[in-house]
């Protein structure tokens, strides 16, 4: 429970907790009004005492509420009480597709074909309002008792067209599921990071391990940039090869090689379950290597400011 082992938040009556990360933990909780479940995300005290993490949270609030689609965790109410900023949302009654990864070893393909095409159309719906999640991965994207799939956590999130510079102690991402161009800049990015990180996310779940593998986030922000894409097929032999080249144009470097909209993307999605062709070409491997989000070769300089980060962050 929260601090004082408070179990009383305004309206809402804490139940137990149901996951934690950024600073963050998310309870399960009832609306005393309605006895609905909801998720309550809170922010302990100690955070809530920093100016610039209730910034950013009541940023996140306020882009949740923008945003309302089947696919995406709706935001009921945020507010402030007993010393807690509390985020109040749709519970969710399943597991994340990192939890079913780790419970099953790897999807089966169709299966994670159904949920990236739920999780596109959600990230679409944030696309038509101007937001960009930021964050796309297993952890964020949530499963119902009936198989619905709904993209979470817009913690990260970024305004298209807004500068809004992230703290020196804020991880840019998760490195596992990185573009190359948010690991040069986070913030001149747009949704087609969200595409790439989609399809990162998509090889974990039909492989059941993230594209890139390294002794440290460094370097596996290093391998985003200028390693060439392990074939899917390598961990699901039966995969394929219309999958592995959606998921190989999903995760083009350039940005202007991946799918230009969701709707192409979904198309090519649905393709796949219906067994007709898709329009994803398969990339020369030499295409994948040193190239940055701008489609020019990596700069020295780039991997120093990486450095700098990591050895600031890790201080």
């Amino acid at each position: 429970m929260p601090d004082n082992s408070t179990s009383q938040l305004g309206n809402y009556e804490l139940k137990r907790a149901i996951g934690q990360g950024g600073g963050s933990v998310v309870y399960l909780a009832e609306e005393k009004t309605t006895h609905r479940n909801v998720a309550i995300k809170l922010l302990p005290v100690v955070a809530a005492l920093n100016a610039e993490y209730t910034r950013r949270f009541l940023r996140e609030a306020r882009l949740a509420t923008q945003l309302d689609h089947p696919n995406i965790v709706h935001v009921y109410d945020y507010g402030r009480d007993n010393g807690h900023f509390y985020l109040v949302m749709q519970y969710v009654d399943g597991p994340t597709v990192r939890a079913r990864i780790a419970r099953e070893g790897r999807l089966p393909w169709q299966d994670a074909v159904r949920v990236t095409i739920q999780v596109a159309e959600g990230l679409a719906a944030g696309a038509r309002e101007g937001i960009i999640h930021r964050d796309v991965k297993p952890e964020n994207i949530l499963l119902d008792s009936s198989g619905s799939a709904y993209i979470a956590d817009l913690g990260l999130a970024k305004e298209e067209g807004a500068s809004e510079p992230l703290p020196s102690d804020t991880s840019l991402g998760t490195p596992d599921y990185m573009s190359p161009e948010q690991v040069n800049n986070s913030e001149e990015v747009d949704f087609r990071t969200d595409i790439y990180a989609l399809g990162a996310s998509l090889f974990h779940m039909v492989c059941g391990k993230a594209p890139y593998t390294g002794r440290s986030a460094y370097e596996v922000m290093v391998k985003h940039v200028s390693a060439q894409l392990p074939t899917p097929k390598k961990y699901a032999p039966e995969l394929p090869h219309e999958v592995a080249d959606v998921m190989r144009k999903m995760m083009a470097r350039d940005p202007e090689d991946r799918y230009q909209t969701y709707e192409e993307l979904m198309a090519d999605l649905k393709a796949l379950l219906e067994g007709a062709p898709v329009k994803a070409e398969e990339f020369a491997e030499e295409s994948m290597l040193a190239r940055n989000g701008n489609g020019h070769p990596v700069r020295t300089g780039l991997f120093a400011r990486m450095r700098r980060l990591f050895r600031h962050t890790a201080h």
